[in-house]
């Protein structure tokens, strides 16, 4: 296939040949768990045309028809790739997926990963038929910059490499799809090698597939809808480069891309992140170690200034935190409370004016750690917020709108007392038609539950939402794996299953049902969704979730389905 920027984006990753018949060949792999010698588990014949996608590892195998000049013992060759035309083919180094492991880890274009099914090294066998030459062995190379060194002179070697093509790289940049590769083999001078064929690929990305690094301890991050239908969703580019990026999809999910990427937040490594949006404005706490900041970004139908930051960098309080967690409310007037963990819990309040007040303490002169704010706007401007004291309970108090402080009120006990669970609240959920508060927590059994407190009255008693324990702290969260999204006057639930990894929804229209199995064949990391009327249905669930990155990248992906409400 020719690649023409002309054409636009083409959809598939094709491989073909450069040299005449009877010449040495290539030949690609998509399952990274194939045996190093299977003679049956190839894509397709040997050059012929096959799709791999972003973040999808696979495996490509060459011949070369080393000469005899060659000696015994010289150092391994190594690959080179250039993109779309390039003149400059750049090494393709050593860096895992999707976490890029190592004293100083990369998420580069393209590199040379892990497969689980052969050791770095081990022997390969005469497998692929263009050569004339006799096979005078090689090897595969595993999570390596180049392969191992040989002994023999002379014939033809096979060698085969596990790689990945990045969605996202650092610094934000992309690959994109219909961008076309050529890859070499070369010497360890850089030197391109003779006596080998030259391998092409083209780029699909999957419909759904954002890639890229979840927020480590996500509040409410998207993915959110504007009015004309455009959605939006915070992430960083890779493990190795924690930008703040907001992604934006035009087409209801299918495609993601950043938005206003030149005028980004500068302070990057998303620990916790939090955000309300409201009327065409996304506003967002962002906690790092040493300082809470307020960033707000507009959507596609601000009425003055769309698609672009409108602040970036706010300081709300300088407070070294010892545990990730933030929560923002936005009150109607425009003020803002924000939550975040310091030394212990505190929040700040931002005036009318626009001014950020001093920090407070939420319980003063306390003596346990408390951590995991989750908070939400209520009736009368009141904010209702629950969170987590070091002796595992759970706790909620109210503040007025006139700044006053209620009493705290036991939610929970039996959370645990380890870092893992300082996340222990879901994101609070509040239906307005009652009045009601919604606290979705877990307990050490690893269940979910909830319980309610309606117009400031008194708890209800303990429900369980689950009877599948839920995973806590799958990577880096200090959170179960679940959400608590309002569905008009419902309630659902997405969670991760602790036993199988697999993403599960329930539903308290029927009394917190049997879960629905939503994703299955993942080990899932993270899930964050909400809701919006449909016209087709009665409301779309929209959510992302990581896959399985463990920390890593390239993971994060996008699906919705229709719920019909009675």
């Amino acid at each position: 296939m020719v690649y023409s920027k002309s054409l636009g984006l083409i959809g598939i990753l094709t491989f073909g040949v450069l040299s005449a018949s009877a010449a040495p060949t290539w030949r690609a792999r998509t399952d990274l768990n194939a045996a190093l010698n299977d003679p049956n588990s190839w894509a397709g014949n040997p050059n012929e045309t096959v799709t791999i996608y972003a973040d999808q590892p696979f495996r490509l195998r060459f011949e070369w028809e080393r000469p005899k000049a060659y000696l015994p013992g010289m150092a391994g060759v190594i690959l080179q790739y250039r993109r779309n035309g390039d003149d400059d083919w750049i090494e393709i180094g050593a860096y895992d997926f999707p976490y890029p492991k190592g004293e100083e880890p990369r998420s580069p274009r393209i590199s040379s990963v892990h497969s689980p099914a052969y050791m770095h090294g081990e022997p390969t066998i005469d497998l692929l038929s263009g050569s004339n030459l006799p096979f005078a062995g090689g090897s595969g190379v595993n999570l390596a910059a180049a392969a191992p060194t040989w002994s023999e002179r002379g014939g033809h070697m096979e060698l085969e490499w596990a790689l990945v093509a990045r969605r996202w790289l650092d610094g934000a940049k992309t690959n994109e799809q219909g961008d076309l590769f050529d890859i070499r083999l070369a010497d360890s001078t850089g030197k391109p090698l003779t006596g080998a064929s030259v391998a092409s690929f083209q780029l699909a990305i999957r419909d759904g597939h954002l890639g890229g690094t979840f927020v480590e301890t996500p509040g409410r991050i998207g993915p959110w809808e504007a009015s004309n239908g455009d959605l939006y969703f915070i992430m960083e580019p890779a493990e190795s480069s924690n930008l703040f990026m907001m992604l934006k999809s035009e087409d209801g999910g299918r495609t993601w891309h950043e938005v206003d990427g030149e005028n980004r937040p500068q302070t990057d490594d998303l620990e916790s992140v939090d955000g309300r949006l409201l009327d065409g404005t996304i506003e967002i706490i962002h906690q790092v170690t040493q300082t809470a900041f307020r960033h707000a970004f507009n959507t596609s139908d601000h009425p003055s200034a769309p698609d672009q930051w409108a602040v970036t960098d706010e300081a709300v309080a300088h407070e070294r935190s010892i545990a990730q967690g933030a929560s923002l409310v936005v009150r109607s007037d425009g003020s803002m409370v924000a939550f975040y963990v310091g030394e212990s819990l505190r929040y700040s309040i931002r005036s009318v004016d626009g001014e950020w007040g001093p920090s407070h303490l939420v319980e003063s002169g306390a003596a346990a750690v408390l951590a995991g704010p989750q908070a939400v706007l209520g009736s009368a401007d009141t904010t209702h917020l629950a969170y987590f004291r070091g002796d595992g309970t759970l706790w909620y108090r109210s503040l007025d709108k006139d700044n006053s402080l209620g009493e705290a009120v036991p939610i929970a006990e039996g959370v645990g007392t380890g870092r893992d669970a300082f996340g222990s609240i879901l994101p609070l959920a509040y239906l307005p038609a009652s009045d009601t508060l919604v606290i979705a927590y877990q307990l050490s059994d690893l269940r979910l539950w909830e319980r309610r407190i309606q117009a400031a009255g008194k708890p209800t008693r303990a429900t369980a939402i689950t009877q599948r324990p839920v995973v806590r702290e799958a990577a880096d969260s200090q959170q179960p794996g679940a959400d608590l999204i309002v569905v008009g006057d419902s309630l659902h639930v997405l969670f991760i299953d602790d036993e199988t990894g697999e993403l599960y929804s329930t539903s308290d229209q029927q009394g917190w049902g049997p879960a629905v199995l939503r994703v299955a064949d993942v080990r899932a990391d993270w899930v964050r969704g909400t809701s919006y009327p449909s016209p087709l249905s009665g409301y779309i669930l929209r959510y992302i979730y990581d896959a399985g990155s463990g920390g890593g990248a390239g993971m994060n992906r996008y699906g919705e389905f229709a719920i019909g409400l009675e």
